[in-house]
């Protein structure tokens, strides 16, 4: 099983780690966490429901005053593994993200076993230069000739940290004595991420002045809209600063135009940024990078390994064109931190963060023992089992596909059945996770094939469950 391989191996890097051999309260964690992954993956393949009364019912929650005994908390631990939703699972199509792979999944668990913080090379050794190799790379894969980055937590930080970078670009003093002035306006699709207004927030500009652009009939952001828009606020003396551009949006998979969109903001100065935290991955593959074609022409990018790449949960970097603007942004004076080496080696001075959980080791690891053409033929793979679920609903007229998908989110309905409920039921009964959503006063489901080691078995087995569900919601509404 996985799991059993990946308990001798982590037991061996360990005690190669030491270079002793293991001690016994050691081995007893070993054995724990053996235990709790032989759990995990008896329960890996059930789609069981789990509502929060059940979880209450199932296992005490709450912290005692008195210590719980290891075999007490052991149980507990096995129970709450059981009862979690299961991203692996070959009926999950819920979100942006799914399946795993076993050496990143090592890794991480690595990276909890060893414990380092990223703000200095002091602390955290080799994955200081392993970071540095990673954002590399993903620099060379946008063409980013001097370009930089950094790890953070989540699309939507990335995002946050692209947003002050802006916002710094165009008024120099904001990070010293505030704003200069009101009236700075963002620019968005309505169909990108919500922290984009979110962030708007969060750092003075203010929700209400981020501008949702209309998108068109493929949910790309409209050009024309985009410069009407610009010129309405430019005429009510508003200041235009920042255009976040989605590779991959949310519900529809849609990509912007990178080109027209850059060729509009750059006549206003606009700093531009490109959401890719689902969709930059595809890069990685020369069949389909044309996708984000152009690319190099944005001054910042999101892009998170832990959605395409099969990375797990979290990674994501914020990569900049010029470097220099990380730091200029975000770097502090503290003595009692940056002792040693130079900035160079102490990422902390560029990141919004001060500890930093180490999220490079795992990408690192995966992307070693893939490589580039690896990594290609995974992507590759994903989009092969998108084509062909589009061909089975296609193919079967109790389906209808509501668009021809761009990327791995392919949204069709069943004819005469609300879609959503059709997700509750699915998810209510056990039988699997996929989202649903709306476009053009259309509903819809959402299935996002971004696990590429489902069989296309997974996926007959799927929509047959699908039909099955909803004849019987279709069956009550008639006895109802």
């Amino acid at each position: 099983m996985w799991c059993q391989t990946k308990h001798v191996c982590l037991e061996r890097a360990l005690e190669s780690e030491l270079n002793v051999d293991l001690p016994s309260t050691q081995i007893l964690l070993m054995d724990q966490l053996q235990s709790l992954m032989d759990a995990y993956d008896a329960s890996e393949l059930e789609n069981t429901f789990y509502s929060p009364q059940d979880i209450q019912k199932t296992v005490s929650l709450s912290i005692q005053d008195e210590p719980m005994s290891d075999q007490s908390l052991l149980k507990s631990l096995a129970t709450i593994v059981s009862c979690t939703p299961k991203t692996s699972n070959p009926s999950f199509f819920n979100q942006l993200f799914g399946g795993k792979e076993d050496v990143a999944v090592l890794a991480d668990m690595m990276v909890a076993r060893m414990n380092n913080s990223m703000y200095t090379y002091k602390v955290a050794g080799p994955h200081i230069l392993i970071e540095q190799e990673v954002l590399s790379q993903a620099c060379s894969v946008l063409g980013y000739e001097n370009g930089e980055g950094v790890f953070c937590p989540g699309g939507s930080i990335a995002n946050l940290i692209a947003m002050i970078l802006a916002r710094n670009s165009i008024d120099p003093n904001s990070r010293d004595q505030g704003l200069s002035q009101n009236g700075y306006v963002a620019y968005t699709s309505e169909q990108g991420h919500y922290s984009i207004k979110k962030n708007a927030g969060i750092i003075g500009i203010g929700r209400n002045n981020v501008r949702e652009i209309a998108v068109n009939e493929s949910g790309e952001m409209s050009a024309e809209a985009l410069s009407e828009q610009l010129e309405w606020d430019l005429a009510a003396g508003l200041t235009p600063f920042f255009l976040n551009l989605t590779a991959g949006t949310t519900v529809l998979g849609a990509f912007d135009d990178v080109a027209r969109m850059s060729d509009i903001a750059n006549q206003h100065k606009l700093w531009v940024h490109v959401d890719g935290s689902y969709g930059a991955s595809v890069l990685l593959s020369k069949k389909y990078a044309v996708l984000l074609r152009d690319v190099n022409l944005a001054h910042s990018v999101a892009w998170n390994p832990h959605k395409m790449m099969g990375v797990p949960l979290t990674s994501s970097m914020l990569l900049c064109k010029n470097k220099g603007l990380l730091a200029n942004s975000f770097s502090e004076v503290s003595d009692y931190l940056f002792q040693e080496d130079t900035d160079e080696l102490n990422p902390g001075i560029k990141s919004i963060q001060c500890g930093r959980r180490n999220d490079a080791f795992k990408v690192w690891a995966l992307w070693k023992q893939l490589g580039n053409k690896g990594f290609s033929r995974r992507i590759e793979k994903q989009f092969y089992l998108r084509d062909k679920v589009v061909s089975m609903i296609n193919s079967d007229p109790d389906f209808e596909l509501i668009m021809e998908p761009v990327s791995l989110n392919v949204c069709f309905r069943y004819r005469d059945i609300a879609s959503d409920k059709i997700c509750s039921a699915l998810d209510k009964r056990g039988l699997g996770k996929v989202g649903h959503g709306s476009f053009n006063q259309q509903h819809f489901i959402r299935m996002v094939i971004v696990n590429p080691n489902l069989a296309l078995e997974d996926l007959e087995n799927f929509l047959a469950t699908i039909k099955r569900v909803a004849r019987t919601l279709k069956d009550r509404g008639r006895t109802e």
